[in-house]
């Protein structure tokens, strides 16, 4: 999954606080207060206790949640309500699996025929199979076949369902079937461009409870479909949803605790997801109608979620961000309250603060020659009612000279305009933005493609998930350490390396082996073993990803490289179901690209313990410091 910069799209700074792994200092923590203030906004000198130069909306921020009680009562209770809000996202990842089955099935006989004289049939290990897309066009005359033209009989062993057997989904059809896997996964990334920046005008708590029930509406409406298409629709719109409620999760859950205090609970939120898979797998193994497992994991929690209207409070970054002081002090006040904390001292004087601030907005978003002294002696209609004295505006010109005073590399930072071209513009942040922009791609890639598989291992297919969901949690907790001790990017390169060769490993392992033994479940062990690399990787990309890039440019470039971890995701079920056909050719693929990965990723410089960058130069500047140092020693 630092706060999300919503002015950029909320997904993709969301991680930046998520993976901070290390105690955050003002030099490697960044809040989330709305859109930066431009250098017009900040007063050249501001009044004792009501901020200074040096002192930013972010810091001021952090300094009143520190009065709210760090881990209070009040916040445990919002951590727990949002991780179970996190939790329930991953049920509507992971229930294709289960809504997607293709059971054993054949052709069916043609009336007044038997199935022996409809249907071709061969022995296999000593029973009868029977074809699955092939009939007899007439037996009698010739042993000529053609496609199934009276449907299908499809054979449950127990009293489970799927679309595959409601729609059809088999022989020409069967692309169909991960077709539904693949719209759902476009509609979260539909949900990252359209819906989640809604939350910086309406507010993330908004945007998340609004989903929530949207989603259960098109959930109840899923059950109702009466053909392919009609599902796919709305497996689309329930991913939209989806995704725009996990993050505007991980946007509440960084805000609502102060920078010393939101490592932890962002990183415990994580095990939440693997309690998710866990639980999903139980719950396919209780209901085995797929309508039924729909409106289990859509309705009863979401249409509880109306309770968070009254629970969970609104983001108070954000309030104060849209200058909504008095909401911001009742939320302040909600906090002590419940925590049993005194007041917080002079919150009044504080809270002035972001009113000024707001109040000057509109100016900030003029041009700099409209808002330079020596144009705003008229006022709108022409007049100079407004005029001041020539030597006030003298020494007003004064003032903007020494506020804007820095090194030009500072104006030009201040008055640049950053897109993600940029990201291609100077030579060592070409190289990073290519080989993040690869790194997401391969994670999403493998881990998506390891979990759609599930079906498709030995054994239990309710089991294979629970272990799947399990081997997370380590995963989880290894990461963790290693990030402190190992840094960042051998981290990831052991994690991918990991997943590489467990995977191709499976490749070439056959089913048994020369003398007979059964080597299935060896293979499943071998895949769980690179789930648990994926995962670790996965857990750990996006916090590097968001000391990688500068600040200048951070969210872009984040947002960016979540674009190809999309890509990724979409691609993850299509490469499941052409697994198969050809020849496992797909897996060797996926495996030479996480392969490829492992050594990329060295390429990149390490950040624990190092401060983020915070512009391009900075970039350039640690690469030609970096091969200095190589060159002198």
């Amino acid at each position: 999954m630092t706060t999300l910069e919503r002015k950029n799209g909320i997904i993709n700074i969301a991680y930046n606080s998520i993976g901070e792994l290390h105690t955050p200092t003002k030099e490697n923590v960044s809040y989330d207060t709305g859109a930066p203030p431009s250098p017009d906004e900040t007063p050249a000198e501001a009044p004792p206790g009501e901020g200074n130069s040096g002192e930013s909306s972010a810091d001021a921020v952090d300094e009143l949640q520190q009065h709210l009680g760090g881990y209070g009562r009040y916040q445990i209770l919002v951590f727990f309500l949002l991780s179970l809000t996190y939790m329930r996202g991953g049920w509507h990842v992971w229930i294709p699996i289960y809504q997607t089955w293709e059971p054993a099935y054949h052709c069916q006989a043609a009336p007044g025929l038997g199935l022996n004289d409809s249907v071709p049939w061969d022995l296999q290990d000593g029973a009868v199979v029977y074809s699955t897309c092939e009939q007899y066009v007439n037996k009698s005359v010739s042993n000529a076949t053609t496609a199934c033209t009276n449907g299908w009989v499809y054979m449950w062993d127990s009293p489970y369902t799927s679309i595959v057997s409601q729609f059809d989904l088999v022989c020409d059809h069967t692309y169909q079937n991960g077709l539904t896997t693949t719209l759902y996964m476009v509609g979260t990334t539909c949900g990252v461009i359209f819906l989640t920046p809604l939350a910086d005008r309406f507010g993330s708590k908004t945007v998340m409870l609004v989903c929530l029930w949207v989603q259960a509406v098109f959930a109840t409406c899923l059950i109702w479909a009466g053909n392919i298409v009609v599902f796919c629709v709305f497996k689309f719109f329930i991913g939209m949803c989806n995704m725009t409620v996990a993050l505007c999760v991980f946007v509440l859950m960084s805000e609502t605790f102060d920078a010393t205090h939101r490592a932890v609970p962002t990183i415990a939120m994580q095990f939440f997801w693997a309690v998710g898979i866990m639980s999903m797998a139980l719950l396919g193994y209780l209901i085995p109608r797929w309508e039924d497992l729909e409106l289990t994991i859509a309705l009863p929690f979401n249409i509880l979620s109306l309770a968070y209207i009254f629970i969970i409070p609104n983001s108070l970054p954000w309030l104060l961000a849209k200058g909504k002081v008095s909401e911001a002090e009742s939320v302040i006040n909600k906090f002590t309250r419940i925590n049993r904390l005194p007041a917080v001292p002079d919150l009044q004087n504080k809270l002035a603060k972001f009113k000024r601030e707001k109040s000057k907005e509109p100016a900030s978003k003029l041009s700099r020659e409209q808002t330079n002294p020596a144009f705003s002696n008229t006022t709108e209609n022409g007049t100079d009612a407004m005029k001041k004295p020539a030597h006030d505006n003298e020494i007003q010109i004064e003032k903007e000279k020494v506020h804007h005073t820095g090194s030009q590399a500072d104006q030009a930072t201040d008055q640049a305009v950053y897109t993600v071209l940029t990201l291609f513009k100077t030579p060592r942040l070409r190289i990073h933005s290519l080989i993040m922009f690869y790194l997401f791609l391969v994670n999403a890639l493998a881990y998506f493609g390891i979990m759609y598989s599930t079906p498709e291992l030995n054994g239990d297919r309710f089991f294979n998930l629970f272990l799947l969901g399990v081997v997370e949690i380590p995963a989880y907790i290894i990461c963790i350490f290693s990030n402190k001790i190992i840094g960042r990017r051998r981290s990831i390169s052991i994690f991918l390396f990991i997943c590489a060769v467990t995977n191709l490993a499976v490749i070439f392992i056959p089913d048994e082996s020369a003398d007979g033994t059964d080597l299935k479940k060896l293979k499943t062990a071998l895949v769980i073993i690179g789930k648990f690399g994926i995962t670790g990787s996965y857990s750990a990309i996006y916090l590097y990803a968001s000391e990688v890039f500068p600040t200048v440019i951070r969210n872009q470039a984040v947002g960016a490289s979540s674009f190809f971890e999309n890509i990724g995701s979409i691609a993850a079920p299509n490469m499941v179901y052409v697994n198969n056909s050809l020849n496992n050719l797909p897996l060797g693929i996926f495996g030479g690209m996480t392969i490829l990965g492992c050594g990329l990723v060295l390429l990149l410089p390490e950040t624990h313990n190092h401060p983020l960058p915070q512009t391009i130069d900075d970039v350039e500047k640690s690469a030609t410091r970096a091969a200095t140092t190589d060159t002198q020693q």
